[in-house]
This record gives structure tokens, C-alpha cells and sequence, in this order.
């Protein structure tokens, strides 16, 4: 989850997923602008065509950021539809923390650290099993997942604290179709997923 907690495990594991993780942003950086587009479009509609999508009416997501997987159609059909939209923001001065706040639109949010755009400072957030956070589907970034579910993040840790006490809701995994691997080097703390979205396919596991 972070760096005091590496000793959990063998230096051959962290020395993969060091690598796949230098691998995976070397991969999405080399993708053209228009190729990204085109590939985060068609992920997002395959998540919109899911039954997960449709009944969800409370959504946790996350605006892209540099190469990520786009989330801009998801966030525009989830205001349009009226869904209950949360987004996370980052805690000052907590290194892995952060909270999810619940947002009406692009101008509830400004820019954050790490090139981020988050929920405005005036908005009341909503901390790791907090009864008035209650989504029925919270969509995850991430470097890489495997057919299993499992989901190798970028290494701070922030949705595994958020999510270690287990959670009710879907979770699924949103990313380009290279970034979808057999198996992971995966830690305990990693949480898995349950649903998986690229621009080539869907798994629900």
C-alpha cells in the first residue's frame, strides 16, 4: 500500500511491479492523442451498455488525468442523468488519504496536487465507511488488472486505504486493453475488482 508496509514483501515481487508499473505509463505515454481518444471512448461506452451502469443511480468516479483512461463521457452521462456523482479528493497532509465528495458538475471542482482537478475545498467530504457515502458503482484507475480482478495501482495507496474495510458496491476497473494482463504481482492490500472495461471488452468476474 506504501512504502513502510513494502516489507511485506520479496524483493522479486517488488522489483515486478516496479517494472510493470515504469512499463504500463511507458506504454500509454507512446499512444497518439487520437488513438487515447478513441480508445477511451469506446471503454466508456462499453461500461455505459453495462446493466451495472444502468441501474447504478449513486456513482463514484474519477476525472483522468495525463495518460489515464478518460472519464469525461461517464461524467457527462452521470450529470445529464441526474445521478448522484462522487469524486475523490485528496487529504492535505495525509499521504494515502483521501475522501470522496459529492459533486453537481465541472464547477464544483478545482485544480489539486499531481495535476488533478478536484472537488472544491467548501464541499463536505466523506471518509472511508461513512454511512452518507453509499454508491452503488465507485469506477477505479489504475496501471494495470488481471483476468482475476486483481488491480496494481500507481503506489500510494489511496484506494486500498480507502477501500481495505471491504465495501458494499461494485468496483470496476477502467483502462486500455493493454494494460489488462493474465496475472499480477499483486500485494495483500491490493483490492481487487469486479468488473473490468477497456475499449476492446468487458469482463465482469
Amino acid at each position: 500500500m506504501a512504502s513502510a508496509t513494502d516489507s511485506a514483501l520479496t524483493d522479486e515481487i517488488l522489483h515486478s511491479r516496479t517494472l510493470l508499473r515504469k512499463r504500463m505509463k511507458a506504454l500509454r505515454a507512446a499512444l497518439s492523442s487520437g488513438d487515447a481518444t478513441a480508445c477511451g471512448l469506446a471503454a466508456q461506452k462499453h461500461l455505459l451498455s453495462l446493466d451495472l451502469w444502468s441501474r447504478a443511480r449513486s456513482v463514484a468516479l474519477y476525472v483522468s488525468v495525463r495518460d489515464e483512461m478518460p472519464t469525461s463521457l461517464l461524467l457527462q452521462e452521470a450529470w445529464a442523468s441526474e445521478r448522484e456523482v462522487w469524486l475523490p479528493r485528496l487529504r492535505a497532509g495525509q499521504p494515502g488519504k483521501m475522501d470522496f465528495v459529492r459533486c453537481s458538475g465541472k464547477h464544483d471542482l478545482r485544480p489539486g496536487p499531481f495535476g488533478l482537478w478536484e472537488p472544491k475545498d467548501d464541499l463536505p467530504g466523506c471518509g472511508p465507511g461513512e454511512s452518507a457515502f453509499v454508491p452503488d458503482c465507485m469506477i477505479l484507475p489504475g496501471l494495470a488488472f488481471d483476468m482475476h480482478g486483481g488491480r496494481l495501482g500507481y503506489g500510494g495507496g489511496y484506494y486500498d486505504r480507502f477501500l481495505a474495510s471491504g465495501w458494499p458496491c461494485t468496483l470496476v476497473g477502467l483502462c486500455f486493453d493493454f494494460q489488462l494482463l493474465q496475472c499480477l504481482p499483486l500485494a495483500p492490500w491490493d483490492r481487487p475488482v469486479h468488473c473490468i472495461c477497456t475499449e476492446e471488452r468487458d469482463l465482469c468476474l
